[in-house]
């Protein structure tokens, strides 16, 4: 496995109309999207018990995961799974 430089949090919650199992079969469509990435190696997802979503990717460099965000803002898959989002959401990147 290639060593990451970067580490990516997500932290959001589902919008209240989508239900928790809708929500994580969504959130796992996403893994097709960063697997065709170029220095992406692994993502794992966390849900707390006030449906609080903790999404951690890992990437081989900055460019890498500043690329992939650029490409999903423009993808039709990513923008439809993004769509079970609520609006308030914490999106950082961390070497």
């Amino acid at each position: 496995m290639e060593k990451a430089t970067v580490i990516e949090i997500v932290l959001f919650k589902a919008k209240e109309s989508i239900k928790t199992e809708d929500a994580q079969k969504e959130l796992m469509r996403l893994n097709r999207f960063l697997e065709r990435q170029a220095g992406y190696i692994f993502r794992k997802t966390a849900i707390s018990s006030d449906n609080e979503y903790l999404d951690i990717v890992y990437w081989k460099d900055l460019t890498s995961a500043q690329a992939a965000a650029g490409k999903a803002e423009k993808d039709p898959e990513a923008l439809e799974i993004f769509s079970v989002i609520g609006e308030q959401s914490v999106f950082k990147h961390y070497e």
